[in-house]
């Protein structure tokens, strides 16, 4: 039986680019749209060609599809060279625990040379300043507002003013407006420092 590689026509060290150019050069020489007015037997066996090409492709063009053909390769059929393969793959193959979204790989210790470029890194936020007075009762100022909205809605209501009633929808609106823009302000304030 030929090998994926043998099938289009590549040596097993060839690179992506090669064996995808090598593809597409196949699948142009037999592909069944192409040989539409040849005999019976002819398209048949492009059909068979065909579908070996894509196969092939499947795999070769797939890196981590093909970096396990060659394992299976290498091990050439024998079980026990298999099972071993496979434990190694196992044991290189990091453990990654329940909710944890990333584990580096065994072999990825790249960073480990590079630790000047992050070693004089400083994981501590910049503190907190204290906030002043003044901007304690701006926090406040919409809550009271809101309050103080409702309270002349109300009175307005109840004593049938309607000058007190539309102070009260105008404070609302302010209140509104004022829970949206303060943290605004803050978040660019934070942003600045």
């Amino acid at each position: 039986m030929a090998t994926y590689y043998e099938v289009l026509g590549v040596e097993p060290g060839s690179d992506p680019g090669e064996i995808r150019k090598a593809y597409l050069g196949a699948a142009r020489r037999y592909h069944p749209d192409f040989h539409v007015d040849a005999d019976e037997v002819t398209r048949t066996g492009n059909a068979r060609r065909m579908q070996e090409l894509n196969q092939a492709w499947e795999v070769l063009g797939d890196p981590s599809a093909r970096a396990s053909y060659d394992r299976s390769l290498l091990t050439g059929g024998d079980p026990g060279v298999a099972r071993r393969a496979e434990r190694e793959r196992a044991a290189a193959a990091p453990q990654v625990p329940e909710g944890k979204g990333w584990t580096p790989r065994a072999d990825d210790d790249g960073w480990m040379t590079d630790f000047d470029a992050w070693a004089d890194e400083d994981d501590e936020l910049a503190p907190d300043l204290p906030r002043s007075d003044r901007r304690k009762a701006l926090t406040l100022l919409p809550v009271v507002l809101f309050a103080g909205a409702v309270l002349s809605v109300f009175v307005g209501l109840a004593v049938q003013l309607d000058e007190l009633v539309a102070l009260g929808a105008v404070c609302v609106i302010l209140a509104a407006g004022l829970f949206i823009m303060l943290p605004l302000f803050e978040m660019s304030r934070g942003r600045r420092r």
